[in-house]
């Protein structure tokens, strides 16, 4: 099934001719600005996708040799970025940056960064989760005292996560709807001696609603801390 592919915000393009994958993070269980120019392209599965690169304006850069490196072995593995486009990805706890695009061909989100790899999710993974409703994405990385998360929304947008009176904002990283419900991914850091559900402050049909969301990265026994 062909597929309309929407780039919101400024794009960042490489060219492919570029040298080890470490797509975004660890596993673990678990901004934007104006209209850019449109691709079109094909995925196989089925699923009916648009996308949006919208890409943050502040925080980190990713060095060009990061970039050529990330992007060169996504190639080799097959999951190259479909017309060589990715979006640089950042986190509040500094950690990172990574990049987030769309496989060639497949259409299935892929992450990257210089410290692991995770797997590329399918459309139709996407397009199942719960809806409304948020979860954990692709996957969370340890750094420097702070767990950094990726989130995914779906049917709804996040402003932050909250627990024992703390508020920890989320950070809008990229688009992607898929059979006209939008999925947003977002970053947030957290601290690792505060995990459990958390609370999430959320918009539903532009109106303030509250979600959870259980970040438990160590997977901590006993009540949770939030």
């Amino acid at each position: 099934m062909g597929e309309a592919i929407r780039v919101v915000g400024r794009s960042v393009v490489f060219r492919m001719v570029l040298v080890g994958l470490l797509c975004g993070a660890s596993a673990c269980t678990g901004a934007s600005g104006g209209h850019g120019g449109a691709s079109a392209g094909a995925v196989s599965g089925g699923v009916a996708a648009e996308v949006a690169w919208p890409l943050g304006e502040e925080g980190a850069t990713l060095s060009e040799v990061e970039r050529r490196r990330i992007l060169r072995s996504a190639e080799e593995n097959g999951w190259a970025p479909a017309g060589g486009e990715a979006t640089v990805v950042r986190y509040d706890s500094g950690y990172g940056p990574g990049l987030i695009w769309r496989a060639k061909g497949t259409g299935a989100v892929c992450s990257g960064s210089s410290r692991g790899s995770g797997p590329c999710v399918p459309l139709a993974d996407i397009a199942a989760r719960p809806n409304p409703g948020v979860g954990i994405f692709i996957g969370a990385a340890y750094y420097e005292g702070k767990w950094s998360v990726m989130l995914l929304s779906s049917g709804e947008t996040v402003d932050r996560v909250m627990c024992q009176g703390r508020s920890f904002p989320a950070r809008r990283a990229y688009e992607v709807t898929v059979d006209g419900v939008l999925h947003t991914v977002y970053t947030v850091s957290i601290p690792r001696g505060l995990q459990g559900e958390y609370r999430v402050a959320v918009r539903r049909d532009g109106q303030p609603a509250e979600d959870r969301v259980t970040l438990n990265m160590d997977r901590v026994a006993g009540p949770a801390r939030c």
